[in-house]
């Protein structure tokens, strides 16, 4: 607590020196409190890494934004890879890659008693992923217990003007809102505010609005000539922006094949958060995934307007892995959060719902 005047007298106090006299008089100004890092805070759609047994949420499951909070928590700093300079430091759960912890996140260094902040996350995408993007978006092969994967990064500390690796200094707060798709190849810069013409302009397309996440955009590595769309042209990383202020309200990856152990046999009703599923997931979103036809409860298309039509997953399904930089889901009977996301405004501003190309 800061207290504002003046300095008070100690009227009880011995006299002072001349020498004290002479020395200048100083007041030392009390130190501001440090500036949040942004994001502030960071939430996962619920999933088998819910530590909570299901009906007693949160949901979503929220991810510490520094490294004193995922300590003890199951995340674990890789000591055998060196700092990337533009990503920091890297921490997988479990202190491994699997297929179950599909991801890793990265902080900058902790200094002192001050934690590192969250500067990036990685997603491990095990089997498919589409040839032509690789080298664009997918970095490089490598193997892990549970065999060969390639990731996508997105990185939330611009690495190109700040040090990520900094051990003497601490990551300064208040940094501005940044994401950035596949640092170091794509170096794909997601707007932070949903600026319909820049978004446009540098060939996203505008999609629909759903509760919980917001406006979605999404992008192709190639002109969009017609329908159907080419999933292995799909740019991995999707943004939803909030329907009220425009600013951004998260990411989800998207993967053109299965990603999540869905138990089909046990649980054939595939909605999320089915309690006959938990504990039998992995990091991915907690539901089988989203159809390549526009058929069923959950289709990839939903995230679109008008005419939508896909081809070329690998199987049939999408796979997404949601991250909200805020927290935007409302729950039944409690207050809702300040940033809850309505889609109050609509789900399509053309008007035009998503819909099948045959109708």
């Amino acid at each position: 607590i800061y207290l504002t005047g003046g300095p008070s007298v100690d009227v009880s106090a011995p006299a002072t020196s001349a020498a004290d006299v002479s020395a200048p008089a100083t007041i030392d100004e009390p130190e501001s409190p440090p500036a949040e890092s942004w994001p502030k805070i960071l939430t996962k759609f619920n999933d088998n890494f819910n530590p909570n047994p299901v009906g007693e949420g949160p949901f979503p499951y929220y991810v510490a934004t520094n490294t004193a909070g995922v300590e003890g928590k199951g995340w674990v700093k890789s000591t055998d890879v060196p700092c990337d300079p533009i990503l920091g430091e890297e921490w997988l759960f479990g202190g491994e890659r699997s297929s179950e912890h599909s991801m890793a996140m990265y902080f900058t260094p902790a200094v002192g008693d001050v934690p590192g902040a969250l500067s990036a996350i990685e997603v491990d995408y095990y089997g498919h992923v589409s040839k032509k993007l690789i080298g664009v978006f997918f970095g490089e092969e490598k193997t892990s217990k549970d065999g060969s994967y390639r990731s996508v990064s997105v990185a939330l500390r611009n690495g190109h003007e700040e040090d990520l690796c900094d051990t003497e200094t601490p990551a300064a707060g208040g940094n501005s809102p940044y994401v950035t798709i596949s640092p170091g190849m794509a170096n794909m810069a997601v707007p932070v505010t949903e600026d319909v013409e820049e978004l446009t302009e540098n060939g996203w397309q505008e999609g629909s609005c759903l509760p919980m996440m917001g406006y979605h955009w999404e992008k192709f590595i190639a002109p969009v000539e017609g329908l159907p769309y080419d999933a292995e042209e799909m740019v991995p990383i999707v943004p939803m922006y909030s329907s009220t202020d425009k600013t951004i309200n998260g990411i989800f990856f998207a993967a053109t094949s299965m990603k999540q152990h869905w138990p089909f046999e046990e649980c054939p009703k595939i909605f999320p958060g089915n309690p006959c599923a938990f504990g039998k997931l992995n990091m991915w979103d907690f539901s089988a995934g989203l159809n390549e036809e526009s058929s069923g409860p959950f289709y990839m298309c939903s995230n679109f307007c008008g005419e939508c039509e896909f081809t070329g997953t690998d199987d049939g399904w999408f796979t997404t892995m949601h991250f909200m930089f805020k927290n935007t889901v409302a729950l039944p009977g409690m207050t809702p959060p300040p940033d809850a996301e309505f889609c109050a405004a609509g789900r399509c501003r053309n008007g035009i719902l998503p819909k099948k190309v045959d109708g």
